[in-house]
């Protein structure tokens, strides 16, 4: 028999585990009442029967017996996690965007990285202060997961992570952070819930109760492609597009991760650090092609028709809910009592935090449409996008208000950009810990501090300016 079904078939459990949570999650009432992704309850389910049942499981049919069990790989996992959050990414930067950036746009993109950074600064903190006090082995850099884990989930979690095992010899970070972007899920969910009831009441906004509403709705979708290619070929179009992204991905990752090889031992971190960029390296790859085919498109070519944007926005969310399902999946649960203090620790605090942050700061922000455009960002600060747009159903269940396009669409887009300077301090706690420099350690967090500072100061001032039109 063919060893290489081994890939295939723990590729097939991926979708096994989603049609059972897709089922679980239409039979159970509880399941209705709370924000809970099928891929992430899918994903608990792989957990929990992968290791221990799906090695063992076999099919009798007569005289046969079928082995279906496999050796279960949680680096197997861990790299559809990866290579699926870079095509996720990578097909939803490919759709061009039909709506416009406004003021209030840019508010979403400004408080969402502020609560990245206000994350990274409780993070950090937790873990000084673990260090200083009973548990000094821990690695402080794990506070810096707190926001790649809660608010951009377990993908950017899981790449850093597996970047600082690689410099630090640690071996559990990214682990840790894939455990943490599991529990940001269900914190979003939960407390979201919660935090819906109350706002519920608070505003006296009429109440829509998430198991009322309907998942499954039906419409017309017109397509519109080249006379050259037909309704199926359009797909194998799309696929060749992100294949050429992805190789260029590779190449470009390729060349930074060897030229920063030279410069030594903090070249060799940095190195480590750019292997978990993969998809930011796409992302802009794939605005560049964006870019050119707009470029033909104004010299008379009919360049922009051959991305399909409704192609193209279901292959990003058929990828990214792989992505969540694969992350639980690669989650050793016997390697989590090696941080389990710090674990609870962060999300207390971290869910606390961030709670406080989003209703204080978000009402003084959000004039018109508080409550939804909190509930919104908590979700997204939480968990992914889906939360965040889950919660908002509950007070606008058919997004009427423009609330899901300036917060989850345009804010998330907007985030991108003002988050590189958070982005560029991540390589400096793991440079602390393996040359035991302590100054790069208050080099992170006064540089978050600051950015925070600026971050808070812009939104205050441009609320100010409209308070006085």
């Amino acid at each position: 028999m063919r060893t290489d079904w081994q890939p295939v078939l723990m590729i097939c459990y991926i979708f096994m585990f989603m049609f059972v949570a897709k089922l679980l999650k239409e039979k159970l009432g509880i399941f209705k009442s709370i924000v809970f992704p099928t891929s992430l309850l899918a994903g608990f389910l792989g957990l929990i029967f992968g290791p221990g049942v799906l090695g063992r499981l076999s099919l009798t049919i007569g005289n046969f017996k079928i082995p279906l069990g496999l050796q279960y790989n949680f680096a197997f996992y861990e790299s559809i996690l990866f290579f699926f959050m870079i095509i996720g990414f990578v097909s939803l930067t490919l759709t061009e965007r039909q709506n416009k950036q406004n003021k209030t746009s840019l508010d979403c993109g400004l408080f969402i990285v502020s609560g990245y950074v206000m994350q990274g600064l409780i993070g950090l903190s937790v873990m000084y202060v673990m260090v200083g006090t009973f548990w000094p082995d821990f690695f402080t850099g794990l506070g810096l997961l707190l926001p790649l884990s809660f608010g951009q989930g377990a993908g950017l979690a899981g790449s850093i992570g597996k970047s600082w095992d690689l410099q630090t010899n640690i071996g559990y970070i990214q682990q840790f952070g894939l455990t943490l972007a599991a529990s940001g899920l269900i914190v979003g969910g939960i407390v979201g819930v919660i935090m819906l009831n109350y706002y519920i009441r608070k505003y006296n906004l009429k109440p829509v109760k998430l198991k009322d509403l309907k998942g499954v709705q039906t419409r017309s979708i017109d397509f519109t492609t080249p006379n050259e290619i037909n309704f199926y070929d359009n797909l194998m179009v799309q696929i060749v597009w992100l294949a050429f992204v992805l190789l260029m991905t590779f190449i470009v990752s390729y060349l930074f991760y060897n030229a920063m090889l030279p410069l030594g031992k903090v070249g060799k971190t940095i190195s480590d650090l750019i292997l978990g960029f993969g998809f930011i390296f796409g992302i802009f790859i794939a605005m560049g092609l964006r870019g050119i085919l707009r470029i033909l498109e104004s010299r008379g070519h009919r360049a922009n028709a051959l991305i399909d944007d409704y192609m193209m926005r279901n292959i990003s969310s058929f990828s990214l809910n792989v992505m969540i399902t694969a992350s639980i999946m690669a989650i050793n649960v016997s390697s989590i009592k090696q941080y389990l203090p710090a674990l609870i620790l962060l999300i207390l605090f971290g869910t606390i935090g961030t709670i406080i942050y989003s209703h204080y700061f978000g009402k003084y922000v959000f004039r018109n449409n508080p409550a939804h455009y909190i509930l919104a960002i908590f979700g997204m600060l939480t968990g992914v996008a889906a939360t965040g747009l889950a919660l908002l159903r509950g007070v606008d269940p058919d997004l009427e208000t423009d609330t899901s396009d300036n917060a989850v669409v345009l804010g998330s887009a907007i985030a991108t950009p003002i988050g590189i300077p958070m982005m560029a301090v991540l390589s400096l706690p793991t440079i602390a810990y393996t040359d035991n420099s302590p100054i790069y350690e208050y080099i992170t967090i006064i540089a978050l501090a600051v950015y925070l500072v600026i971050l808070v100061g812009w939104l205050v001032i441009r609320v100010k300016k409209r308070a006085k039109i």
